[in-house]
């Protein structure tokens, strides 16, 4: 059991950085659940 499993996750994303569906992708499998997953670019 991870640190993560059975939590709710919302990940921000970055254009220039790590994307939101990337980082859902390398997630998918800790046992969490992802609520929200988005991209944005911050300048």
């Amino acid at each position: 059991m991870g640190k993560l499993e059975g939590k709710k996750l919302v990940l921000l994303g970055e254009r220039d950085g790590v994307a939101g569906p990337a980082m859902e992708e390398s997630l998918k499998n800790c046992g969490a659940e992802v609520v929200f997953s988005v991209t944005e670019c911050f300048v």
